[in-house]
């Protein structure tokens, strides 16, 4: 279907994803991790519910099954720490260390699907670690490694490690499911799964805030739109193109996240970020495209 196609459901992925922190940032953290992740799959059912009546159960097996309960565990975990880092730390400083998946992927990538690294991919690494090193400046401390030691002791981009290096297994079983569903259906079917799931273990773990939807329900509304919009975009373009294109033009979100965090919530400093972003970003492209990683 052409280039652009495929190239307008990576960019809308990526302000999904970017609009989806950005808000949530703004107006979901006087609540509790579980709480935060719980309410942005809570508002995206109503739009998730619209798209569910158009579409068809495609035949399905075990091993999709096997890799749902295999993902679920590891999403909610994700999540979780997501949460957490978006709570403790500037938005700007803390989602660009997702530029990390596919540096983990170099080993998840090679381990699930038999894949390796090239020196694209190898120069994108390098692209990665430079940006992170410029987004550490101004954190304290002197000498060539001082960036790195104070990156250390921040507790939001050390959660957002994390939270890469289980997307980078994630991405792998993603990839499976699909394979063995249907890119629509599955969009659909596991974020509607990851609400029921944390749902049902909301009177278990609750937290602050509690769920006083209707205190929030207009930004609620706005987040569940962004993330559907993510959802959706990933699925479809995955019928369009290579997963590693669409994976690319997503991570963009990084540096879109930057933005809104320097130019909406006020973060500083901004330029410094707004640079390391965009060198993360091109490394996260390098790999992508030319690293032969996913």
């Amino acid at each position: 279907m052409g280039i652009g196609i495929w190239l307008f459901f990576g960019l809308a992925a990526a302000l999904g994803d970017a609009g989806a922190d950005a808000v949530t940032k703004r107006h979901l953290t006087h609540l509790s991790p579980y709480v935060m992740g719980l309410v942005r799959f809570l508002f995206a059912l109503p739009f998730l519910f619209l798209v569910a009546l158009g579409l068809s159960r495609p035949v399905i097996d075990s091993t999709f099954w096997w890799v749902v309960a295999a993902m679920v565990p590891l999403e909610v975990t994700a999540t979780l720490l997501y949460m957490q880092s978006l709570r403790v730390c500037h938005l700007s400083l803390c989602i660009p260390f997702l530029a990390f998946t596919p540096v983990f992927m170099i080993l998840t990538g090679r381990l699930f699907l038999g894949e390796t690294l090239n020196r694209w991919g190898i120069l994108g690494v390098l692209c990665i670690a430079g940006g992170s090193y410029i987004l550490s400046l101004g954190l304290g401390g002197s000498g060539i490694w001082a960036p790195f030691r104070a990156l250390a002791w921040e507790r939001g981009p050390r959660l957002m490690l994390g939270v890469a290096l289980i997307y980078s297994c994630t991405a792998a079983l993603f990839k499976k499911a699909v394979l063995h569903s249907d890119p629509a259906f599955f969009g659909v079917f596991y974020p509607m799964l990851l609400s029921g799931v944390m749902l049902g273990g909301y009177p278990l773990i609750r937290g602050p805030g509690g769920l006083a939807l209707r205190s929030i329900w207009g930004w609620g509304l706005l987040l569940g739109f962004f993330v559907t919009l993510s959802i959706l975009s990933v699925a479809q373009g995955l019928t369009l193109a290579p997963a590693a294109y669409m994976i690319s033009v997503k991570r963009l979100s990084l540096l879109i996240s930057v933005i809104l965090g320097g130019m909406w919530l006020k973060e500083r400093p901004f330029l410094p970020r707004l640079l390391g972003v965009s060198l993360m970003c091109g490394g996260v492209i390098l790999i992508a495209l030319k690293g032969a990683l996913f």
